[in-house]
């Protein structure tokens, strides 16, 4: 849910009663739109904040820091006003002394000024505080950032980051929203808002920055008065409105799914048919099918071609006949699909590529339902006088012992962990450095996270793989292989 800061700063002119006639005109709205609202103020100790050769200044901010000040008294009776019409309290400290009110007047959150993001004295004691942490993060370094985060991450802190220009107000053509996305890229684990100073009477970029992913928004809010004028980026309550109904529309196109849109696409899809007599028990190719429209209803479309191929029929099919899923006997085939995926994603995550020629099957020593026990996923790239295999595991995957009475193979490890096996030895391969099995010799792999294995060997033999668990041995080799198209899928 979007949480809104509604910053009052100066704009209340130094009058509680002001202050209050701005939370009533704004509260209006927060109920009008069921709004996750908070109220925020600012804590400066001014007996100590301004240097004491300064105080009478006619410097820009003393000046208005001085003619705008609250006493404790008045900041309870602000913020206790705003609770009991709902509100969250927020309140930024420009300085250590002001940390205190935070507990004496149970202050909700605690937002720091772009200005502070790099004050560590004031960041160091601020993380020490219980309070949910907002940083507006104008002008602020990376690395000074980096050095934020890690100080809240340490001391176990709920806080996010905002984006922030320190332009008042900000022009359109400087809002520099491509920071977000550095952000959430920075800090992926945290949340980001947007802290906004465009003029109001500008188009607000709010929706710009939900859309790239900002969860909390801050702006100014006045209200004005024959005697009160705003400056050039706060908001009265109609200009916040307007954002906000410029959000809420954005929301609704962001979020709106067509009720509609799935069967009209399907009435445009083709649809799989059979293009030749075929016999209950049939192992469907693609040789046996062809793809036309209307799709009829019950047919399967061309969107679930990988679920049928390899799949066995259950009943004799004529040539033109529309396949449906009732007549596919697919429990193996549905699960050969998932170790499909899994293989995939291990290959991409090892940057392996796989193309149309290589051969691909899955070893499922004791059925494809205990695959990922024991089994292992092999593609065949070249067996002549010379072979190469790629072989992929899965993660808690075991390769049951056997040896080659023909064959003399090298393995290397590419990706992920593995473990070899060899006369009661346990080797871990190590990745870059080859691992040689002699003829004849018993040797089983494990692997606990998932592996991609290099295997390079004389030529392989089918049936050259002895298994030293006889159950395995009694197994036909095709019930215990089973081939699959591994390139679809890649494409």
């Amino acid at each position: 849910m979007m949480f809104f800061i509604l910053e009052m700063a100066n704009n209340h002119q130094g009058s509680v009663p002001h202050a209050k006639a701005i939370i009533d005109d704004f509260d209006e709205l927060m109920r009008k739109y069921n709004l996750n609202v908070g109220l925020k103020v600012q804590f400066r100790n001014l007996d100590t904040f301004i240097h004491p050769e300064f105080k009478e200044s006619g410097l820009k901010y003393v000046k208005r820091f001085n003619e705008t000040r609250l006493e404790v008294e008045d900041f309870r009776e602000i913020l206790e006003y705003a609770k009991s019409k709902g509100m969250k309290t927020v309140a930024t400290p420009f300085d250590n002394e002001s940390l205190r009110l935070f507990d004496d007047l149970d202050v909700d959150i605690l937002k720091i000024a772009s200005c502070s993001s790099d004050d560590w004295p004031l960041l160091r004691s601020v993380a020490k505080i219980q309070r949910k942490i907002i940083m507006s993060t104008a002008g602020a370094e990376m690395n000074d950032l980096q050095k934020a985060y890690n100080l809240f991450k340490s001391n176990n802190r709920n806080f996010a980051f905002m984006h922030c220009v320190g332009d008042y107000p900000t022009p359109t053509h400087s809002a520099d929203l491509s920071r977000i996305s550095v952000l959430k890229e920075n800090f992926p684990d945290i949340e980001i808002g947007f802290s906004t100073h465009e003029s109001p009477q500008e188009k607000s970029l709010a929706p710009f920055a939900c859309a790239m992913g900002c969860t909390i928004f801050e702006k100014h809010i006045g209200k004005e008065t024959d005697t009160i004028k705003l400056n050039g980026y706060s908001c009265t309550k109609d200009q916040y409105e307007s954002m906000i109904q410029d959000l809420a529309e954005f929301k609704a196109a962001y979020e709106g799914k067509s009720e509609t849109q799935k069967q009209s696409l399907r009435n445009l899809k083709r649809g799989i048919y059979i293009g030749k007599d075929l016999p209950k028990g049939h192992i469907i190719s693609e040789d046996d099918l062809f793809y036309a429209m209307p799709c009829q209803e019950g047919q399967l479309d061309v969107s679930k071609i990988d679920k049928v191929l390899g799949a066995k029929l259950t009943t004799n099919k004529n040539k033109n006949n529309k396949l449906t899923e009732e007549n596919l006997e697919t429990a193996d085939w549905d699960e050969t699909v998932k170790i499909c995926d899994s293989v995939v994603e291990i290959l991409s995550s090892a940057k392996i590529h796989v193309t149309e020629k290589d051969k691909c099957e899955i070893s499922c020593h004791y059925g494809i339902e205990n695959f990922h026990n024991y089994g292992a996923f092999i593609i065949d790239k070249v067996n002549r006088e010379y072979c190469k295999k790629i072989i992929v595991m899965l993660p808690g995957q075991n390769h049951p012992e056997h040896y080659h009475i023909r064959k003399e193979e090298t393995f290397e490890l590419i990706h992920g962990d593995c473990s070899i096996s060899v006369k009661g030895k346990v080797i871990n391969l190590k990745l870059g450095e080859p691992f040689l099995i002699a003829r004849n010799v018993p040797h089983s792999f494990r692997t606990e996270n998932g592996c991609v294995i290099e295997e390079v060997s004389t030529t392989h033999h089918r049936g050259d793989s002895i298994y030293t668990d006889p159950s395995i041995l009694r197994k036909k080799v095709k019930d215990r292989k089973v081939k699959c198209n591994l390139y679809r899928k890649l494409t």
